[in-house]
C-alpha cells in the first residue's frame, strides 16, 4: 500500500504528459492580423526528427495539438506562402506564438548594404570567397524566399552559407538558375538583415581578369587581397584604397579597395596577380569565448563558419561532408558547435553564444540540417551508409542540445 501511495504521483505525471495539448497563434507581421488557414506541422525531435501531426490554423490564427509525449521535444513549423517558419517547443511548454510575413519574388525594400570578394592563390588555384549583407527594411515587412547574385563564367562552387539575424551559420548550397552564371541561394530574406557567403575556385596562371556582374545595386562592393598579391583596376572604374573594411575591421596584411553605390552595368573590372593567402594570424582573436563578431554577434570573418580561407581549399562531395556531419562542443552553460565541411584544421569556430539564446540557435541550424540530409538522401546524392552516419551524429547532437535546454529550464 505504501509503495502504490508513493508510486501515485508518478503515474499522475505521467499520464498528464500523456495527454498535454499544446496551443499556438500565428501572427501575420505584413498585415498585423491573425494568420488564417497556414499549414501547421508537429515535428517530434526524439531519436530522429519526423512528423508527429499537421493542422491548418482557424480564423483567428490558432491550432492546437494533442501531444503523444509531452517529455519529447518538438518544433512547430508553419508555412506561409511557400516559406517555412519554425519554433521550438521543449518540455513543459505549452503555448507558442508565432510571425510570418507574406512573401513575394522581389521584395521592394531589401537592400545590399555591402558585397565582398576576398582572394587568395596557391598554384594553379585561386580560392575566392563571397560576401554579401543584405537588409530587409520592407514596409510593410515581408520575406523574400530566394537570394540572387551572379559568380564568374568557370567557378566551381565548394561550399555556401546563409546566416540570420543573430543565429548561426546554416549550409545552404545556391543552385544555378535559368540564366547564364546566374545562382540563387533559396533561403528566405527575412526582415532584418542576413549574411550569404559562398565560396568558389577558379583556375588560375598568376594573373585573373575578373569582371563582377551584379544582381542589384550594392551600398559597398570591396576587393580583398593579400598583400603579396597585386590589385589593378580597369581605367574608368571607381576603385578606392581604403584601409577599412565593414566585414572585419581588425584584418591585418590584406589591401581593401572599394566601389560606393555599385550598380549593374556600372564598370567595376580589375585583374589580381601573383600569390598570396590570407596569413593565420589574420584570424580575429577571439574575445570572452567567441570569435569576432558584427553587430549582432555572428562570426564576420571571411568564410566564417564554412572554414576560415586562409588554406588552400578543399572542395568536397555532399557525401563527404554528411561523413564529416557537426562536431559539437559544450561549454559551460553554453553551447556551440562547428560545421566541418573541409578539413578539419581549416574549420572556423563559431561564436560561442549565451546560454539563453544558445539551445534555439542550435535547434534552427540541427532542424535545417536535418531537412537537407533527408533532401539529399530523397535525391539520391548520398549512400546508405553515408546517411545513417551523418544522421546517427545530428541525432546525438539533437539530443543532447535537447537534454540541455530542458535542464536549464528547471
Amino acid at each position: 500500500m505504501k509503495r502504490l501511495i508513493f508510486l501515485l504521483p508518478f503515474f499522475i505525471f505521467a499520464a498528464a504528459a500523456f495527454g498535454q495539448v499544446l496551443t499556438g497563434t500565428i501572427k501575420n507581421g505584413t498585415t498585423d492580423r491573425p494568420a488564417a488557414g497556414d499549414e501547421v506541422i508537429l515535428l517530434k525531435l526524439d531519436k530522429t526528427m519526423e512528423e508527429e501531426a499537421r493542422t491548418k490554423s482557424n480564423a483567428r490564427g490558432e491550432f492546437s495539438f494533442k501531444l503523444a509525449n509531452a517529455q519529447v521535444p518538438h518544433v512547430i513549423r508553419v508555412r506561409h506562402q511557400q516559406v517555412n517558419y519554425h519554433e521550438p517547443a521543449f518540455p513543459g511548454r505549452t503555448s507558442v506564438n508565432m510571425t510570418v510575413y507574406d512573401s513575394s519574388p522581389v521584395v521592394e525594400g531589401v537592400s545590399r548594404i555591402d558585397h565582398s570578394v576576398v582572394f587568395q592563390a596557391q598554384g594553379n588555384t585561386t580560392e575566392i570567397v563571397e560576401l554579401f549583407t543584405v537588409k530587409n527594411a520592407s514596409t510593410p515587412p515581408r520575406t523574400q524566399p530566394t537570394f540572387e547574385f551572379y559568380l564568374p563564367e568557370g567557378a566551381t562552387v565548394s561550399q555556401g552559407q546563409a546566416m540570420p539575424v543573430g543565429g548561426m551559420p546554416l549550409k545552404s548550397a545556391p543552385v544555378p538558375q535559368a540564366e547564364k552564371n546566374k545562382y540563387a541561394f533559396l533561403y528566405p530574406v527575412r526582415p532584418g538583415e542576413t549574411h550569404f557567403e559562398i565560396v568558389y575556385t577558379l583556375p588560375y596562371s598568376g594573373l585573373l581578369k575578373f569582371e563582377p556582374k551584379l544582381a542589384g545595386v550594392e551600398d559597398k562592393f570591396y576587393v580583398v587581397t593579400p598583400k603579396s598579391m597585386t590589385f589593378a583596376a580597369d581605367s574608368g572604374t571607381q576603385f578606392q584604397s581604403t584601409d577599412k573594411w565593414s566585414v572585419d575591421a581588425t584584418i591585418k596584411d590584406v589591401e581593401v579597395h572599394v566601389v560606393d553605390k555599385a550598380a549593374p552595368g556600372v564598370q567595376l573590372g580589375f585583374a589580381v596577380s601573383g600569390m598570396g593567402v590570407l596569413p593565420d594570424d589574420n584570424a580575429p582573436q577571439q574575445a570572452q569565448g567567441g570569435a569576432a563578431r558584427g553587430s549582432q554577434g555572428e562570426d564576420m570573418r571571411p568564410g566564417g563558419g564554412l572554414g576560415v580561407p586562409n588554406e588552400k581549399p578543399n572542395p568536397i562531395s555532399s557525401g563527404q561532408w554528411a561523413f564529416l556531419g557537426v562536431l559539437t562542443i559544450f561549454l559551460g552553460g553554453g553551447a556551440a558547435f562547428t560545421f566541418m565541411m573541409s578539413k578539419p584544421a581549416a574549420a572556423a569556430p563559431i561564436p560561442v553564444p549565451q546560454p539563453a539564446a544558445a539551445a534555439t540557435s542550435v535547434l534552427d541550424v540541427l532542424k535545417e540540417e536535418m531537412f537537407q540530409l533527408e533532401t539529399e538522401r530523397i535525391q539520391g546524392k548520398l549512400s546508405d551508409q553515408e546517411y545513417e552516419i551523418a544522421k546517427g551524429a545530428l541525432d546525438k547532437t539533437l539530443q543532447r542540445s535537447m537534454s540541455r535546454q530542458a535542464n536549464q529550464q528547471k
